[in-house]
């Protein structure tokens, strides 16, 4: 990935390979087309906050935070959280 693009997009297209799908099933997740992911990989366009969310909810630990913390989510509350149901 080009060093010039936006670090969302870098975390989107790495998120996507890292669950290995291909961009028309990532946009099949998400409800929006396959141009829609390729925007955002590129950074031409940001996905909204609840992509964010739902990118946070598909992604492992601890990349998680990242997409949730993106979309404005108190991520120490949900750390918190989930050390103290460990």
């Amino acid at each position: 990935m080009s060093a010039t693009l936006p670090d969302w997009a870098q975390q989107v297209g790495a998120l996507r390979k890292k669950l290995g799908l291909k961009q028309v099933e990532f946009a099949e997740r998400f409800g929006v087309t396959q141009p829609a992911v390729s925007r955002w990989e590129t950074g031409e366009i940001e996905p909204s906050l609840e992509h964010y969310i739902r990118m946070g909810n598909m992604a492992p630990e601890p990349v998680c935070f990242w997409f949730w913390e993106k979309a404005g989510v108190d991520v120490n509350r949900i750390r918190n959280l989930l050390a103290s149901n460990s």
